[in-house]
Formats: C-alpha cells, sequence, structure tokens
C-alpha cells in the first residue's frame, strides 16, 4: 500500500462513517408519525375522543371524594346498571269497573276493579293495588273503634302520635293529582340471596328486621325514578285502606278480622306466620294478609324525646276480634320474626 495515500483512505473511511451515522440519527431522532392517546367519555360513542386536558378533568371528578362531575360534562355521569334504569311515562288501563287508573312504567293492568282492588304487576312479577281516594281529606289518620285488647282511645292518643311522613308533600300532592296511591298486595317478601324486597305471592315474609332498616328496604324497592317512589307504609295510608275496605260494600269487619286473617283463633289460623298470600281467606279487597300473619312497621311513631314505632295489623298468636286489621301496637323498634313490613308507592 502507498504510504502517501494512507491519510486520504482514512479521511474517507471517516467521512463515509459520518455519514453512515448521521443518517441513522436522522431516522432514530427524526419527526416520526404521532400516535394519539384516545380517551373516550363514558356514555359516548368510540368515535369521540377528549383532550388530554378534558381527560384530567374528568378523572379527578370521577375519583375524586365527593364523586362529583364538572357541571359541563354532563355526559360523564356513570350509570353502573343502566339496564335497570326505568323510563317511559304514566299511562292509564281501565279497571274491570271501567274506571281508569294510572300506570307507572313497568307496570301493567292485571285484575281487578277500583272498588275490590285493582292489580298491577311489574316485570319482574311484584304486584300493587290501587287505593282510591276521591277527597284528599279522607286520606287522613284515624283512631278507630278496636285498638287491641285493653287500649283504649284515651291510650293511644296519650302516645301522643305523630308520622313522620306527614311532611311528605311529595306523597301529598300526588294523592291530590292522582286521587289515590298504590299499596304492595303481599307483606315484604324476601327471596333467597336478594336484598331488595319482593310483593310476591307465595315468599317468606321479610322478618327479623329493626325499623330503620325496614324502611331503607322499601324505600328503594326500585332504582330511582321520575316516575314513582316506594317508601314504608304510613298510617294516612294505612287508616285510608281501612275506610276503603269497610266503605266497599264487601261487608268486611274491620273491628273483627277474626274471619278473614291468620290468627289464633281464625278458623284456618296456623299459629305460625304464613308465607306471603298463603290463603285466599286472608285477603281483603285484593291485598293479602293486612290482617294477621305478622306485625307490620309504619312510619307513624310515638314518644316525645325516644322515640319508637307503631305496628299494625296484630300478628298470628293474636286473636282477631282483639287485634283487627285496624289495630295498633307500639313496638321498640327491634327485629323480632313476629314483626313485617309492607311498601307503599305513589305516583310523581
Amino acid at each position: 500500500m502507498n504510504v502517501n495515500k494512507k491519510p486520504f483512505i482514512i479521511i474517507g473511511a471517516v467521512t463515509i462513517a459520518l455519514i453512515i451515522l448521521i443518517l441513522i440519527l436522522v431516522l432514530v431522532l427524526g419527526d416520526k408519525p404521532k400516535v394519539e392517546n384516545i380517551n373516550y367519555v363514558v356514555g359516548q360513542d368510540d368515535s369521540n375522543n377528549i383532550s388530554n386536558s378534558t381527560l384530567n378533568e374528568v378523572n379527578n371528578a370521577v375519583n375524586s371524594d365527593t364523586n362529583e362531575v364538572d357541571e359541563n360534562n354532563t355526559t360523564n355521569e356513570i350509570n353502573p346498571n343502566p339496564e335497570n334504569q326505568i323510563t317511559g311515562e304514566i299511562t292509564y288501563a281501565q279497571a274491570d269497573d271501567n274506571v281508569k287508573i294510572p300506570i307507572p312504567p313497568k307496570f301493567h293492568f292485571v285484575e281487578g276493579g277500583t272498588k275490590n282492588g285493582a292489580v298491577i304487576e311489574d316485570d319482574s312479577g311484584n304486584q300493587f293495588v290501587w287505593i282510591p281516594v276521591n277527597n284528599i281529606s279522607s286520606y287522613a289518620r284515624q283512631i278507630f273503634v278496636n285498638n287491641g285488647e285493653g287500649v283504649s282511645r284515651e291510650d293511644i292518643e296519650k302516645l301522643n302520635l305523630k308520622d313522620v311522613n306527614s311532611y311528605n308533600q311529595e306523597f301529598n300532592d300526588s294523592v291530590m293529582t292522582y286521587k289515590g296511591f298504590y299499596v304492595a298486595r303481599f307483606e315484604a317478601g324476601k327471596e333467597e340471596n336478594v336484598e331488595t324486597p319482593v310483593s310476591k305471592k307465595g315468599v317468606s315474609a321479610w322478618t327479623q328486621v329493626v325499623w330503620q332498616k325496614a324502611r331503607d328496604l322499601a324505600m328503594n324497592m326500585y332504582v330511582t325514578n321520575d316516575y314513582f317512589q316506594t317508601d314504608l307504609i304510613n298510617s294516612y295510608a294505612w287508616d285510608t285502606i281501612c275506610n276503603w275496605v269497610r266503605n266497599s260494600g264487601t261487608g268486611i269487619n274491620i273491628d273483627d278480622s277474626t274471619s278473614y286473617g291468620n290468627y289464633q283463633n281464625s278458623i284456618d289460623g296456623l299459629n305460625r306466620a304464613s308465607i306471603t298470600g298463603g290463603s285466599e281467606r286472608w285477603k281483603t279487597n285484593n291485598i293479602y294478609d293486612m290482617a294477621g300473619n305478622v306485625w307490620e312497621y309504619t312510619t307513624e311513631e310515638y314518644g316525645d324525646h325516644e322515640k319508637y314505632h307503631i305496628g299494625r295489623g296484630g300478628g298470628y298468636w293474636n286473636y282477631g276480634n282483639l287485634y283487627p286489621i285496624s289495630t295498633r301496637a307500639t313496638s321498640e323498634d327491634s327485629s323480632d320474626f313476629n314483626i313485617g313490613f309492607r311498601v307503599v308507592m305513589y305516583l310523581k
């Protein structure tokens, strides 16, 4: 090799190496196609993307302690069970006596007239009975003749009875608007492995529940919606039902329920709690077990400082002539297998 050409060869090799290195750097560090991170808003189509700033706002709102979503991001509200949403409208159906009654979404008319109990049913088989109220003044509490063995009218009045639902203006407005309300056809029942009460025939009555739990269960029987609301039955509703039964022309004596309840002295009394709707004899205007079977919590309370609640309707170990459908009894709001509850429903 010519010694004089060696530097040029070296320079040439270095130059080629530098060119190759530059090309590599251009390929690695040069502009490359941008891949956008697509983050979707819950409830929107997959084709819609949002900016990083909007995404941060959504994440901060969802993950905050208050779980409040920014008011500008109304589409970001999360419904964990969208299939349970109640939509539609309140319609009307003609009962068997040709009187139209209001029907909330998810329900349909089943049978009966407004005098003997018009029945509706939801998609899951829960049944309710329409209680007509022609005049709002008839939707009221009343002290009846028979308030239990050895309990006088004066004794009841001394208890200083009040009802927390007397302040429920939405319920009162509903009664005036629709001329009535619904009551569960059956005592609140408990199905296996289900933490929501049902109003169905042939299930165990939901007992061994304290008063507050009973009310919570009653109020949350259905998801929150714009059409109707359930609650624990109140004294206004119970007394209105009693008067409706008495004046319906069926000849039912609300001061002696021996013939139509599960009582100790009834012909078919069991001396134990029955499943809901256990006998066709224990029915008053298409409502089962309001008389006898188990006592039922209401929202009526007594006491000046420490409040206790009133149970209605008597139980299987009582006598039907002494503790009829109209009777009241005090409770300690405790969990007992002899005490259950019933759901009432009004339209919005």
